[in-house]
This record gives C-alpha cells, structure tokens and sequence, in this order.
C-alpha cells in the first residue's frame, strides 16, 4: 500500500512537468512528448530504472542524454540501444546494442548524438546483456 502511494506521488510529479509513466507489459517507460526510454526487462524494471532523459541540438544535430540509477547492491552487465526519429515518426537512424556496465548503486549518464540531421527525437532501450 506504501508503494502504491509513493508510485502515485511520482506520476503526478511526472505527469505535472510534462512526462508520463507508463507499465507496458514487460517494459518500463519513461516518455514525453517527444522521445520516450524503455526498460525491455520485467527482471531488470525495479533493479535498474531509468530516471531522466533530456536532448537539445548541438551544431545541428540531436544530443541525447539518459541518466540510469542502479538501486541495487549488484552490479549489472546491461545493453542499450538509441533509434533516432524524424519529425514525422520514422526512425532516420539507430545504434546498435552497445554495452553498458553499471555498478551497485550507480547513477550514469549516457550521451549520444545522432548521426543523422534529420533526427529531432530519439527512443532508447535498455535491457540485460544477451
């Protein structure tokens, strides 16, 4: 009951700064109007969560960053991926899974930028190493 309470004073702090929630299935994501981060692991969805993204453009092309929290005494071998979306919706680019190593209780920040002038929104991935 406690966690239900906490998880609703988030969604309301998230829903008021322009960002929403939401549990679909077996992913966890983070999204705003114009990017969105998912969690791609039912495991991993309490252990590791993605706590903030933002993105501006930097000598015309998109700079994403996305801040993941470890809250867990182990360290995890993760991997991650960026799709990079037009102004229309479609994916102009993507990365490959990269790998990603987060010790016990880690806040990391990523930064990518697009390689593509085209890209003005980006979705980001994130799941345990296959």
């Amino acid at each position: 009951m406690k966690v239900l309470k906490y998880l609703l004073i988030f969604g309301i702090l998230l829903y008021s700064t322009g960002c929403t929630m939401t549990d679909k299935s077996a992913s966890n994501v983070l999204g705003s109007n114009n990017s969105q981060c998912t969690v791609n692991s039912t495991p991993l969805n309490k252990k590791v969560k993605i706590v903030g993204f933002k993105s501006k453009l930097h000598n015309g092309l998109l700079l994403a960053e996305v801040d993941i929290k470890n809250n867990e005494q182990a360290s995890y071998n993760l991997e991650y991926k960026i799709s990079w979306i037009d102004d229309t919706g479609f994916e102009v680019d993507k990365t490959p899974w990269l790998p990603l190593y987060i010790n016990a209780m880690e806040l990391k920040s990523i930064q990518k930028i697009a390689t593509n002038p085209k890209a003005k929104s980006f979705r980001f991935y994130l799941r345990l190493k296959q």
